[in-house]
């Protein structure tokens, strides 16, 4: 699950309350990537919009809880209908007590005699809990080797959660500062809480809460301490709620727009890139970002003008297999540079052109190379020479050319001098079994079949999975889901080849492919490209066995945990394997049980997120960037 967020004085404040902010954080901790999370009240979001510096600092926080109801109104008039903020104190007690062993809990900030009075309460909170660290650190600025030392420390904790407690703005900016330092675990930001929960200072009453009055209390409490920041910043909220609805955001506040164009749009129903947009925009829009995705009329028609919090614009293109992307791409681009983007993200390499156009009115671009177009066999002649010259375009016109597999890396470093940045796709783990009717519609049973997704094109080949097929005298069944683009020809000799054990189910999407996926003994790819192809990624997700044609650019994806079969001699080799697995049941379960662990190691879409949010803000101009350097750390 992923949180929308909605800009608050251009802070991403996320729609959270106690239970989905629990999930995200749980989530968070099972990634392999360090996460950072705060529970801000108007003080931080006023101070953040105040302080250039600090606002970039909130700007890069993975999750930002509402605490504070001024936020929760807010975020309420822009249809997040939450009925309770999420105030820092109660979420971390709310953590504690759901996150029993194996889950790791480490304390940094606070007294000694805090810490020990903190601890006794946590374990009265959940018995069960695992505290494996608290830290008082020295009162005094911290030099690098102290920085280095606290990490070490934390590090070796193996600590999954961390809860830092520095007061005021000093602990968001210390998490920032060392998120790098870590490879892993969540991060904290939770003000006064240890405090409050070691019973050092007691809660505000129930209903001052619920009416927004916590700050009251606490005036009364600490009066010559607290008044001057809350007048203040109390005041600078009201006044930067009131300047932006009369004059609107300012750019250096508002959130990044970013554009995919190239793609046939969102609900991803058609083929990797789709895959690609939809995971990775509507993670940015979780992030803050304003993200728009370009669809493409008659093909792509979504039901209303939001998925998942991408904006959809759609454009009409002529529906021809040379036509169809660069003349929708063409419209497209038209489109954008009257609309006030930052970015670009074209996706495809035959659209590279559209760059320079792109460019010259100032938009950064990213290009997604993709594999050797040029290559596959539906092209004719000038549209081969068009995407080969397409990839020299993407040289010198794409302000940063991405690739999805060292294959491609290599291919660009050797034929035209340039290293791609090599980003993989990310994999969704889909291992709850979903019962849709697919397998009853059809026909099969669970283990009784093979599997075959793609679009049914020459390059995906098939054609060679058919004639391998023939081969095979056991009582399992071929399903080949997918439909032909525009190789209707083609479609015609797949029907010709296939036999009355094949079954053509046409494109499945959702849970629809999602069943007929997790019940295949196996699934086959019986064609080798240079990309990585994502269907096989959705199966490694699955926990699914696979037979593959053996290629350097598909052992990148599978490693050891599939299947090859052999190029030099196709349809004997995949026919001899076809047969090989189909006896073997326990065999196809091993493998699967393989892939889902590699597919959980090596293949997270956030960790994919987190690199591309640091080449974006390497293309933005500085007030766009997520978070620039921080200042060192003050003391606690």
């Amino acid at each position: 699950m992923h949180l929308n967020s909605h800009p608050i004085l251009g802070t991403p404040v996320h729609c959270a309350d106690y239970d989905s902010g629990l999930d995200e954080v749980k989530r968070m901790a099972a990634r392999p990537a360090p996460a950072a999370v705060s529970a801000s009240n108007t003080h931080i979001i006023s101070l953040a919009r105040k302080d250039a510096s600090f606002g970039a600092v909130m700007r890069r926080f993975d999750l930002v809880l509402p605490d504070g109801y001024p936020l929760v109104w807010q975020l309420n008039n822009a249809g997040a209908r939450l009925g309770d903020r999420v105030y820092g104190p109660y979420f971390m007690r709310h953590v504690l007590q759901n996150t029993p062993r194996p889950y790791k809990h480490f304390f940094f900030g606070g007294s000694e005699d805090c810490l020990m009075r903190l601890k006794d309460a946590a374990l009265g909170i959940q018995p069960d809990l695992e505290i494996v660290g608290a830290f008082s650190p020295p009162y005094r600025a911290w030099t690098e080797a102290d920085e280095e030392e606290f990490a070490g420390m934390i590090r070796a904790s193996g600590a999954d959660f961390i809860w830092v407690a520095l007061g005021g703005e000093r602990q968001e900016r210390w998490i920032l500062k060392n998120l790098p330092r870590h490879e892993r675990g969540v991060f904290f930001a939770v003000g006064d809480a240890f405090e409050l929960l070691a019973g050092s200072r007691p809660f505000a009453p129930t209903w001052m809460q619920k009416a927004g009055l916590t700050w009251l209390f606490r005036l009364a409490q600490e009066p010559k301490r607290l008044f001057p920041r809350y007048f203040k910043y109390n005041s600078l909220f009201l006044y930067y709620l009131f300047r932006d609805k009369i004059l609107g955001t300012p750019r250096s506040d508002r959130r990044t727009k970013i554009a995919f164009l190239g793609s046939r749009g969102v609900p991803a129903r058609y083929s990797g890139f789709e895959v690609v947009v939809e995971e990775l925009g509507s993670r940015l829009v979780a992030a803050g970002y304003d993200v728009t995705v370009y669809n493409r009329f008659p093909q792509h028609v979504a039901s209303g003008r939001f998925h998942k919090g991408m904006r959809l614009i759609t454009r009409p293109t002529i529906p021809t297999k040379s036509l169809d992307t660069i003349i929708h791409t063409t419209l497209c681009a038209v489109d954008a540079i009257f609309r006030g983007y930052d970015l670009i993200y074209l996706c495809g390499v035959g659209n590279s052109l559209l760059a320079g156009f792109l460019k010259k009115f100032g938009l950064p671009v990213v290009i997604n190379v993709d594999g050797a177009d040029f290559r596959r066999a539906k092209w004719g002649t000038f549209a081969r020479q068009w995407l080969k010259l397409s990839e020299l375009w993407a040289t010198r016109l794409g302000d940063r050319l991405i690739a999805d597999n060292g294959e491609i890396v290599s291919r660009y470093q050797r034929d035209y001098g340039l290293t791609p940045e090599f980003i993989n796709y990310g994999c969704q783990i889909r291992t709850t079994p979903v019962r849709n009717g697919e397998l009853k519609k059809w026909g099969l049973e669970p283990r009784g079949y093979i599997l075959h997704v793609s679009r049914l094109t020459p390059e995906n080949e098939a054609d060679l999975l058919l004639e391998a097929w023939r081969q095979y005298d056991g009582p399992l069944k071929l399903v080949i889901t997918g439909m032909p683009t525009y190789e209707t020809a083609y479609y015609k000799k797949l029907r010709k080849l296939a036999d009355a054990r094949v079954i053509f189910t046409g494109a499945r999407f959702g849970d629809a492919y999602i069943e007929l996926s997790q019940n295949a003994l196996y699934f086959v790819m019986p064609a080798a490209i240079e990309a990585t192809r994502l269907v096989l990624l959705d199966q490694m997700g699955m926990g699914q066995a696979i037979l593959f044609k053996d290629s350097p650019a598909t052992r990148e994806v599978l490693g050891e945990t599939a299947e090859p079969f052999d190029p030099k001699n196709p349809v004997d080799s995949l026919a001899e394997k076809i047969s090989a697995l189909a006896a073997d049941p326990s065999r196809c379960a091993e493998l699967g049980r393989l892939a889902l662990g590699r597919a959980v190691a090596k293949f997270s879409w956030d960790v994919v997120m987190a690199r591309y949010r640091q080449l974006f803000d390497e293309l933005l101009p500085s007030p766009l960037r997520s978070c620039p350097p921080s200042p060192s750390s003050p003391p606690p």
